[in-house]
């Protein structure tokens, strides 16, 4: 087993076999290697040398050249000094590498004796080294350790008060000082001596009989021990904590152990507190409102599908908006069998997905309507829901769309124009007679537009007085003209009256609109006859005195002036009664030329008229008569019949133009006094111009020549009998 290097190493005197001792180190299970010279070339390795290093060569080497890994543990150094010193150096903990390859490496921990050894000469002549292999123990220690590091990490972060472990054999606890710090207790006091008095003196006074009650019989019994108690600080405050502690048993099954941790839970215990009076305010509040409040939680079958729901909590209102009695504990099901599955599909969304929602949703079943509003709440599975009994609103509400949809029905089929507005006066509605009668897009009119459609000579009437019905709420009427889809304006009739409730509050306004234009141009028209009758009865009385007068001044003879003036007068009552006769048919237009002029004749030829045969209806029959007589009588008093060569000329016909047919009447007066047009116009001017158009749906005109009178009148063909 000898090994020489001469090359590397000269000054060798003997090989490994010849180190004193070898046998002996041989057997030694410590680390031997013996070391010659300055460069501590190696002369010697023990076998536990030799397997530490995986048989790696060293013998006859200088050991930085072969184990140049020594380096970093300072192992060198400490070998110069023992060779230059020739003192021994222990080395409590050196940490080494051992193999060069990789996948032999195994770090170990060894503790090392460097001994000097000097040759025959008593020098210096070389170092032994001693290791020995303390790795476990290094590991145990630095497990010890760490655990003790973690120890403390984890009472830090849990808020740990301190540790204790009590021999029941002795009367005294063993602490850590965090324990003593925690209870208020004299930092000085050796931690092995905290007496069982000294513990529970600092527990509150309320629970020190209870807590040495718990460690009693958890010493008894070998039971777990965990209880909350309170502990006075120094300055007088109370700290709320936990303590948790487990029994061991020695010999026979006795306990003689007691362990256990203390844990500071005041910030918990506040949070609790403040959580309980959060909670019971809250209980107050959902006690108090007028609406329904419970908490319930989803019910799940084998598969996790959810098929009830059980109510944990309710208030008094609950009762009240169900009808639900006893429902704390029970299911939804047991309270309502038929109950729709809608109900625990919409809860089970809330309560197993976590979101909020707010609904209306009727049970036919229940027959009642719910507003709700649905909220998860913790742990999963459950949800709170509050909720008011909408039964009677939404009764109400489909009785008014009920009543809506026959006031529209209704509204629609009416001939008449139809519109609400609110108590404010917005218009929002129209039937739809409205739009067939103005013809503009729906809405178009709603809010103030409507007034938009009126005339403009008659919007300040018409809005002044809907303002007024509007402050004083009395019913509204006015007449204004409304702008038709044709684009001319109609003649209309506006009202509405106020709709009130039981307290006389207007909650909106009613209206109509009446087309009354056909009644209005009638009226008008009426009123002009009225006044024409009062003039023609003054006219009359006229004609009779210049009949008499002028029959009297060509008279031979009493009896011939006396037979033509009852001639006249007759002609004059006939022309009278077709005037007033509303049961008058269509004529020809030259009979009612004839029977207009027959009473002022005179048997001179005065009149020549002319024009073909056509029929003429008889609201244009009367409205000429009345325009003739007009004409003669104007012509007796003041034109040409005033005068005795005077004459009238009376003409009648149709043309074609462009614009259709049309019918043309002209009166033509000659040989008369001198014509102006007067000052003012007088109703008979007014009449005939006015009024004869109007039934003829035309034009007429008064021409005030020199040489004598001319009426014209222009009208459609069509305007002889419409």
């Amino acid at each position: 087993m000898s090994e020489t290097h001469p090359a590397e190493v000269n000054h060798v005197r003997t090989p490994q076999a010849d180190v004193p001792f070898a046998r002996l180190f041989d057997a030694a299970p410590t680390l031997v290697s013996v070391y010659q010279g300055p460069d501590h070339v190696c002369l010697y390795r023990n076998p536990s040398q030799d397997r530490a290093h995986h048989h790696r060569p060293l013998l006859g080497l200088k050991l930085r050249d072969a184990v140049p890994e020594y380096g970093s543990t300072g192992l060198f150094t400490h070998l110069d000094q023992v060779f230059a010193q020739g003192q021994s150096v222990e080395l409590a903990e050196v940490e080494i590498s051992f193999g060069h390859d990789p996948a032999e490496n195994r770090r170990r921990f060894l503790r090392f004796s460097l001994q000097p050894w000097f040759d025959e000469n008593g020098a210096i002549a070389g170092v032994m080294s001693f290791g020995f292999d303390i790795t476990e123990q290094v590991e145990a220690r630095r497990h010890t350790e760490a655990s003790e590091r973690h120890l403390a990490f984890a009472l830090e972060i849990s808020r740990a008060l301190g540790v204790f472990n009590w021999d029941t054999e002795k009367t005294a606890f063993k602490v850590d000082t965090r324990f003593l710090e925690g209870f208020g207790l004299d930092p000085s006091l050796l931690p092995e001596t905290l007496s069982v008095q000294q513990f529970l003196a600092n527990i509150h006074l309320d629970d020190r009989d209870r807590i040495a009650s718990a460690i009693n019989r958890a010493i008894a019994t070998g039971e777990n021990y965990e209880a909350r108690y309170r502990i006075v600080t120094p300055e007088g405050h109370d700290r709320h904590v936990l303590a948790k502690g487990r029994c061991s048993q020695g010999v026979g099954g006795k306990v003689d152990q007691f362990a256990g941790v203390v844990l500071d839970i005041t910030k918990q215990h506040q949070d609790e507190q403040a959580l309980r009076e959060s909670e019971a305010r809250l209980r107050s509040v959902f006690s108090s409102i007028d609406q329904g409040y419970c908490v319930a939680e989803m019910v799940l079958n084998e598969a996790g599908k959810p098929i009830d729901y059980r109510f944990i909590e309710v208030n008094p209102q609950f009762e009240e908006m169900t009808g639900l009695k006893g429902a704390t504990g029970r299911r939804a099901l047991e309270l309502v069998p038929n109950l729709e599955p809608k109900w625990i599909e919409i809860y089970a969304g809330v309560a197993l997905g976590g979101k909020a929602i707010r609904f209306e949703e009727g049970s036919k079943v229940m027959g009642r309507w719910f507003d709700v509003f649905a909220t998860a709440v913790e742990p999963r599975g459950r949800f709170a829901l509050v909720f008011r009994d909408i039964t009677l609103k939404k009764t109400m509400q489909e009785a008014l769309l009920k009543r809506e949809a026959e006031f529209r029905t209704m509204t629609e089929a009416m001939p008449q124009m139809v519109w609400a507005t609110r108590s404010d006066g917005h218009h929002d509605f129209f039937n739809i007679g409205w739009y067939e009668f103005t013809g503009v897009a729906l809405g178009a009119s709603d809010g103030e537009h409507w007034s938009d459609l009126i005339h403009a000579e008659d919007r300040e009437a018409a809005e002044a007085r809907w303002q007024q019905s509007l402050a004083t709420g009395e019913p509204y009427e006015v007449e204004f003209r409304l702008r038709h889809h044709s684009g001319q304006y109609r003649w209309t009739l506006g009202r509405a009256h106020p709709v009130r409730d039981c307290d006389g509050e207007i909650l909106r306004w009613l209206g109509t609109c009446t087309d009354i234009h056909d009644l209005k141009i009638a009226d008008e028209q009426r009123q002009l006859l009225l006044d024409e009758m009062n003039h023609r009865i003054k006219n009359t009385l006229a004609i009779v005195n210049v009949m008499v007068a002028q029959t009297l001044r060509r008279a031979d003879d009493p009896q011939a002036a006396s037979a033509a003036l009852q001639a006249r007068i007759h002609m004059l009552a006939k022309a009278h009664d077709r005037l007033v006769n509303d049961k008058w048919t269509q004529t020809q237009i030259a009979q009612v030329v004839e029977m207009a002029i027959a009473p002022h004749r005179t048997g001179e030829n005065r009149f020549a008229f002319d024009g073909p045969d056509l029929i003429i209806g008889p609201k244009q029959a009367v409205a000429l008569t009345l325009a003739l007589h007009e004409l003669a009588t104007n012509a007796a008093k003041y034109g040409a019949l005033s005068a005795e060569k005077g004459d009238v000329l009376i003409g009648w016909g149709k043309t074609s133009t462009d614009a259709g047919e049309m019918f043309h009447f002209t009166w033509v007066e000659a040989d008369g006094p001198p014509v102006s047009a007067p000052q003012q116009r007088g109703f008979g001017s007014r009449m005939i111009e006015q009024a004869l158009a109007g039934y003829f749906k035309g034009h007429a005109e008064l021409l005030f020549e020199p040489r004598g009178l001319h009426f014209k009148l222009t009208a459609p063909l069509s305007g002889l009998s419409t």
